[in-house]
């Protein structure tokens, strides 16, 4: 009987092993495929659910913000001075303090101080988004600059994306229109090149995409407008100087001038020297006054990338040079009156050979901080 137990055991427990199933590394494969798929699509919903709420976010705090703004607007008649995130800023009577969300920090502001056409210009950001507003605009994507510089600018010609926003200027047929990657249209326009060509570069960090004037006569006109008419503001350049040019040669220049005043400001290199300049109110018939913010002392580098900005806050005029503050001049500046408008032009009398990679315009003074972040992203995209 023991015996017969014993067969009949050992046969259950042959058949039951029989039936033991596991997965084959076909299958486990194929499930780590599908959970592979699974957790991709979840990270890209996840990042684009969280990329619009910061956009909402944003839109939403400018929103508030630009109530806060008019109210101060219709109990001073000006519009604040400064702007500020909370605590309570030291001085209410000309700075408030706009209490935005978790994340969300003002980049920058500026605001036209005549009572007759009160406006302001603000930039929020998180992260990789950035949103402006005005007094008579909607929230609008301000992020459309070079990546790891400044959000905010209101002109920006890079040639790595002069070719409409897409690539570098193209070679032949000549491009005549530089983009305007701000995305306020802004485009320059080439002239007086003729047949030359003017692109060169090929995109590397050592020898970026640039835009050069062959010859004596060519220039990029970027038309007059108002958005160019702030307060405070900051112009900015990539620009290479030839070794053999030592005289007078603006690289940026958006002036206006009348009998007996000058408005605007030049990026420019004279002698030895890089030079901001600011237009001065004179005041005297058939006189032109200019404010040189400059440091002759120092030599002037060429044949190589310069960084040049010139900045304005509404007391003060400062030029940095790779980075490092050189002039900081007391100034008062007066912005062009609303009735005129001027030309900008890029390059606008330079030598030939010189180059230009990068030219920006922000109708805010930038940070020392926000200056070093636009020199460290250097002339790439």
């Amino acid at each position: 009987m023991s015996k017969q137990l014993d067969n009949i055991s050992t046969k259950y427990h042959i058949q039951s092993t029989n039936y033991q199933h596991g997965f084959t590394i076909v299958e486990l494969l194929v499930v780590i495929v599908v959970i592979g798929i699974l957790a991709a699509i979840t990270i890209v919903t996840y990042g684009t659910v969280s990329q619009r709420a910061i956009s909402a976010s944003l839109q939403s705090d400018l929103a508030n913000d630009v109530v806060q703004l008019k109210a101060f607007q219709i109990q001073n008649g000006v519009y604040p001075t400064s702007v500020t995130d909370c605590p309570t800023p030291s001085n209410p009577a000309i700075t408030i303090c706009l209490k935005n969300s978790p994340g969300n920090t003002i980049v920058g502001y500026s605001a036209n101080p005549n009572p007759s056409s009160p406006s302001f210009y603000l930039v929020n950001q998180n992260g990789s988004s950035a949103y402006s507003i005005t007094d008579t605009t909607k929230p609008k994507l301000a992020n459309t600059t070079q990546p790891n510089t400044t959000p905010g600018a209101i002109l920006e010609l890079h040639a790595a994306k002069a070719n409409n926003g897409l690539s570098q200027g193209i070679n032949s047929p000549l491009t005549t229109t530089w983009k305007d990657t701000s995305g306020n249209n802004n485009d320059g326009t080439l002239t007086n090149f003729g047949s030359q060509t003017p692109w060169g570069g090929s995109g590397t960090s050592g020898d970026p995409a640039y835009l050069s004037r062959p010859s004596d006569s060519g220039n990029v006109t970027v038309a007059g407008s108002s958005s160019f008419k702030t307060a405070t503001f900051t112009a900015e350049q990539w620009v290479w100087n030839a070794a053999n040019d030592t005289t007078y040669r603006p690289f940026l220049d958006y002036e206006y001038v009348s009998s007996s005043s000058t408005y605007g400001f030049i990026i420019m290199r004279y002698s030895t020297a890089w030079y901001g300049v600011l237009g001065a109110y004179v005041g005297k018939s058939n006189s032109i006054g200019w404010s040189y913010l400059a440091w002759p002392s120092d030599s002037a580098p060429t044949e190589s990338w310069t960084h040049v900005i010139l900045v304005y806050d509404g007391s003060y005029g400062d030029v940095y040079i790779n980075n490092v503050r050189k002039a900081h001049t007391a100034f008062t500046y007066a912005p062009m009156p609303d009735s005129n408008n001027a030309n900008m032009y890029v390059n606008g009398s330079s030598y030939p050979g010189s180059r230009v990679a990068v030219t920006r315009i922000y109708p805010f003074a930038l940070t020392a901080t926000q200056i070093t972040a636009n020199y460290n992203a250097g002339t790439g995209w």
